[in-house]
């Protein structure tokens, strides 16, 4: 098993995790060397398996076990990694004996020299089985699911000038992974960021479930005066779905890791972005006052929305981001860049405070994020499950479900920023509680334009609000 080394332990507390932090943000950002990644490609570093047996706390009897990741491929950027234990970290010694390799790639396994990140393990869906419920690796990314899940979209501990050409990727430089008492329920991580603009000590505490919980704890040490930060950041795939398959040549009905941004505002209304493949970068802002949430949510759930038996998209997880305390003034902002692959993140979401964050100034966030099926959100709400469209963009299906059964009057609202577009017809679906909204939109002669549509009835709005940004 691959314990940590029993020698150069020190004394462990959060608080030097912060002390490392602000030590150096006082210093100009030196960047590590990364150790060589080798020659590698995505399948060839698959074939270099962690050995099970050398798992961490593999033979503790404990509810979790942790494994690493080499220094290759993408990742070249060694990490140092530290186990927690009685109030004392020590050293997770690297050891390349602790993976396997085919022959062939027995020359490259040799020349690392480095763990890149880790993952951490639970019995979440059978309890007589370990499987991943977490994994840190690359800059400051990091991924969950809830059970039954596949991996899917990623988090980041921090994202700065993300949208831009200048963007910044601060790194996780260290980990201190306490170990759990018997019995636990829940893993503790530490982690140390730097990067150009900034520093950071986070604190992971991690509950597997039906939805994964991550409660998170930062303390950021700007070095700059940063307006370009985002909070609770988010990177997602989004390929084609049933909005946009025209010229599409691709046997399945969707690809997507996430179909929309959901946000609930400061002031309880909720909302419902769909996700777009844009044919240019496209920056959508949605301004706030202290949010209760937001994040990229898959909702499609079903195998026949996509017909993909290999990557089931369906068992995507959706990401929520629970601000704790007041986040004050800002905006939730979305990224969404064009591909044509779908091995590559073209969406990303985060929180963009108004109040630029002062040089040598320390910023406090806390903040929770949901792992799973769906956000949690009070029901009451219809919700835009599913957006199409036919005749080149210009006519809209928006199918609404959880319809209340109290919807005495119901009606479509319908607004535009540019163009025009026909009164919204509304027609039963075989669902229960489920109503079908459809109209045309003409286009404005140049630009875009910000299409809006929410159910109301004679108690009010039925349906949370269904935003869309149309382009040419």
């Amino acid at each position: 098993m691959a314990r940590a080394a029993t020698s150069d332990s020190l004394s462990f507390s959060p608080e030097q995790v912060r002390t490392l932090a602000e030590s150096l943000s006082r210093r100009p950002f030196v960047d590590a060397v990364p150790a060589s990644k080798g020659n590698l490609d995505y399948d060839a570093y698959r074939r270099i398996a962690f050995r099970r047996e050398r798992a961490l706390w593999a033979d503790a009897g404990l509810a979790f076990r942790g494994e690493y990741f080499p220094c290759a491929y993408i990742y070249p950027q060694p990490v140092s990694l530290y186990e927690v234990a009685d109030g004392r970290a020590t050293p997770i010694a690297f050891d390349v004996q602790a993976f396997d390799a085919p022959a062939d790639l027995a020359p490259v396994l040799a020349a690392v020299s480095g763990y890149s990140g880790f993952r951490l393990q639970n019995p979440i869906n059978d309890p007589h089985k370990f499987d991943e419920i977490a994994v840190f690796q690359g800059a400051s990314y990091f991924r969950s699911l809830g059970k039954d899940q596949g991996y899917g979209l990623s988090a980041r501990g921090i994202a700065v000038g993300c949208g831009n050409p200048n963007e910044e990727f601060p790194g996780f430089r260290a980990f201190w992974i306490e170990r759990p008492t018997p019995n636990s329920g829940f893993a503790v991580v530490h982690a140390l960021l730097d990067g150009p603009s900034l520093t950071g000590a986070y604190r992971f505490v991690i509950t597997p479930g039906d939805a994964t919980v991550f409660d998170v704890e930062a303390t950021l040490y700007p070095r700059r005066t940063i307006g370009d930060g985002g909070l609770g950041a988010q990177s997602s795939m989004y390929l084609f779905g049933a909005a946009d398959r025209a010229g599409v040549d691709d046997p399945r009905e969707a690809v997507h890791d996430s179909d929309g941004l959901e946000i609930l505002t400061g002031d309880g209304r909720r909302i419902l972005r769909p996700l777009t493949n844009p044919r240019q970068l496209q920056i959508s802002t949605f301004e706030d006052i202290a949010p209760r949430g937001f994040g990229l949510v898959q909702r499609a759930r079903d195998f026949a929305a996509y017909s993909d038996n290999t990557d089931h998209y369906e068992r995507r997880p959706s990401l929520w981001v629970e601000p704790m305390g007041d986040w004050g003034r800002g905006a939730v902002h979305l990224v969404e860049i064009p591909t044509a692959l779908d091995t590559t993140d073209n969406i990303a979401a985060f929180w963009r405070p108004a109040e630029p964050w002062a040089a040598g100034k320390p910023v406090e966030i806390r903040y929770r994020l949901h792992w799973g099926w769906s956000p949690p959100v009070e029901a009451g709400l219809a919700r835009a499950a599913r957006t199409a469209t036919g005749s080149g963009g210009r006519l809209f299906t928006i199918d609404f479900t959880d319809l209340p059964s109290q919807s005495q009057g119901l009606k479509g609202l319908i607004e535009t920023s540019a163009g025009q577009t026909t009164p919204v017809t509304l027609s039963s679906l075989p669902q229960p509680g489920a109503v079908r909204a459809s109209f045309r939109f003409t286009p404005p002669a140049s630009g875009p334009a910000e299409l809006q549509l929410r159910l109301s009835g004679d108690v009010g709005d039925l349906s949370e609000t269904w935003r869309f940004r149309w382009t040419a």
